[in-house]
């Protein structure tokens, strides 16, 4: 197994494990807050009365009662326990419904007429409704008035305790989705931040964007389903909003991810499906806003086409993963990273198809949603995060070696093998890209020929590799350095400076004239010229004929040299002449 292989598979074993130990943790009965006061659940001794029926329920919360539609009411009716806590509260639970509670006749609680006088929606709602000290005995009688067609089923528990210690046991028994929850809006704000940046790359990578959107309204909607808003905000009526509308948004989110990334290919059929999605959500928040029809109306429709496109989704994706197994190699680091990010996101489908089902099934058939949840999406909408977290991870990995090759295979292209310099075909790139100011130089090697003639190649590679050396020692902030072939080198220097320039020429003959004291039979010795972009001498400003230039005046240069240097040729042979023949007397 190859490292990359295990390295996908111990990342994968440790998302494993934190979801678990999320789950774990935050699932446990072991670590809530202690209780100080007594808790009551009031789940029996109720009187249900809907319409002309009467029901007496062994267990509230399991009562079996038919869809409430608008200005359908419910009262519910019982004798409290006796109890001597102080400060006692009930607590409940209303869905798109008024709310008034009374005490042996006595009006003592009232909600949500202000929103339905005005016409607006009423929001799902955790009521803690304060009792009279002398509750204990009395016959308390719970009002619910449905304002919306297919409001809600069922009845949620009814509580007897202390407001402060029944707001912490809600907010306790809904910390496994809080985690989640703030954990995905988090994430996604970075996906956020960092979008722009690989938005406007080369790549313009958009998946990263609907990545982010896709887990802020993943962590909206699990917040506000569980009614974890309430723990920050105290505008129920805006939560309630963005629950639906972030559930709205959710399968066009989706969809733009898959187009994005590529793992669905666009086609005509998903063009459709996804402007589709997006108009849904557009109509339908515009029609809520102007309190034509509200959104939760609109609920029933979307959990249809949930699951239609989530079946074709889950399809689709399989059909592509065989594919491109087929076409590639399944085994590659960037497959088996896609593969786990495909998977996190069937396992999700799944889970919200699951849970479409079953708060479908608990509405319209069982004993109400009232008490559904959403565990299977919360705990999918993780798993997926986490493997588009760790997908990402993996791409970085395979982004930075794709570059590190690229750079290789550039360097072993653009390279002089010998000198390690810029080849003639770097050198000619980087020529005709060169704008604004900037100075050539062209060098010429002398005695090349001469050394590989009476001393051998050997000795005339050390000479071009310590001339590249020397060259590289003396142009510090150089543009290119580089060997346009056999002798002849060239520099660029990004500035318009004869001084600077000046300065490290001289540099240049300083270290060749040292490094010749250094060596038995090579000398370094170079004929140069220079020019640059504002050269006064130009007939006009391109590249070319300012390389030219620097030509032409190098070869003024070596003529000079050619000249000076067959006298000093004439006296190094005799010298060496000389030195041989007295090592031959000896």
């Amino acid at each position: 197994m190859s490292k990359q292989k295990i390295k996908i598979l111990l990342l994968s074993l440790l998302a494993t494990f934190i979801v678990i130990l999320t789950i774990g943790f935050l699932g446990s009965d072991n670590f809530k807050s202690p209780v100080y006061h007594e808790i009551v659940q009031l789940e029996s001794g109720w009187t249900v009365q809907l319409a002309s029926q009467t029901y007496t329920p062994d267990i509230l919360s399991e009562i079996s009662l038919p869809i409430l539609n608008d200005q359908d009411t419910i009262t519910l009716t019982s004798i409290l326990p006796d109890s001597d806590l102080d400060s006692a509260v009930l607590h409940f639970r209303s869905i798109l419904s008024t709310v008034d509670v009374y005490i042996d006749g006595t009006l003592i609680y009232s909600y949500g007429h202000d929103y339905l006088s005005a016409g607006k929606m009423l929001p799902k709602f955790h009521h803690f409704v304060s009792l009279p000290m002398d509750f204990s005995g009395r016959t308390v009688t719970i009002v619910i008035t449905a304002t919306e067609n297919n409001a809600f089923s069922g009845l949620s528990p009814v509580v007897l305790g202390n407001e402060e210690e029944l707001a912490r046991a809600v907010a306790q028994d809904g910390r496994l989705s809080l985690a989640i929850g703030v954990f995905l809006v988090m994430f996604g704000f970075v996906l956020a931040v960092l979008s722009p940046f690989l938005v406007f790359t080369e790549s313009h990578d958009y998946s990263i964007t609907f990545s982010g959107l896709l887990s802020v309204l993943l962590g909206f909607y699990i917040l506000c389903f569980n009614d974890l808003f309430w723990l920050f905000s105290d505008s129920p009526g805006a939560y309630t909003f963005i629950e639906y509308f972030s559930l709205f948004c959710i399968p066009a989110a989706i969809l733009g991810f898959l187009h994005t990334s590529g793992y669905i290919n666009v086609n005509l059929v998903t063009r459709i499906i996804w402007i589709l999605n997006v108009s849904f959500v557009v109509i339908t928040s515009l029609l809520h806003a102007f309190n034509i029809v509200h959104i939760c109306h609109f609920v029933t429709f979307l959990h249809i086409i949930a699951i239609i496109e989530g079946l074709y989704i889950i399809v689709t994706l399989i059909i592509n993963t065989v594919k491109r197994r087929k076409e590639k190699d399944a085994l590659s680091t960037g497959n088996i990273s896609t593969n786990m990010l495909i998977v996190g996101l069937l396992l999700f489908l799944v889970c919200s198809v699951t849970d479409i089902v079953k708060f479908n099934v608990l509405k319209f058939l069982e004993n109400g949603e009232v008490n559904t949840d959403i565990s299977f999406m919360t705990v999918g909408a993780l798993i997926f995060i986490l493997s588009l977290l760790l997908n990402y991870f993996f791409h970085c990995i395979e982004s930075i070696s794709a570059s590190n090759v690229k750079e290789r295979l550039e360097g072993l292209a653009y390279t002089d093998s010998l000198t390690k310099l810029s080849n003639r075909t770097k050198c000619e790139l980087t020529m005709a890209e060169l704008k604004g100011d900037y100075t050539i130089i062209s060098i010429d090697l002398d005695y090349l020929k001469y050394t590989n003639d009476n001393f051998g190649h050997s000795e005339g590679d050390r000479l071009l590799t310590g001339f590249a050396d020397i060259l590289h020692t003396s142009f510090t902030d150089a543009l290119l350095v580089g060997r346009m072939g056999g002798d002849e080198f060239i520099v660029i220097l990004p500035y318009v400076d004869k001084d600077r320039t000046k300065r490290d020429l001289e540099c240049m003959k300083d270290l060749m004239r040292y490094r010749t004291t250094l060596e038995k039979h090579i000398k370094y010795s170079a004929s140069y010229g220079y020019a640059d972009s504002q050269d006064k001498e130009l007939e006009s400003n391109t590249t070319q004929n300012v390389y030219l230039l620097a030509d032409s005046r190098m070869y003024q240069m070596k003529n000079t040299h050619h000249k000076q240097t067959l006298g000093r040729l004439y006296e190094d042979l005799m010298k060496d002449f000389s030195q041989q023949k007295g090592e031959n007397k000896k």
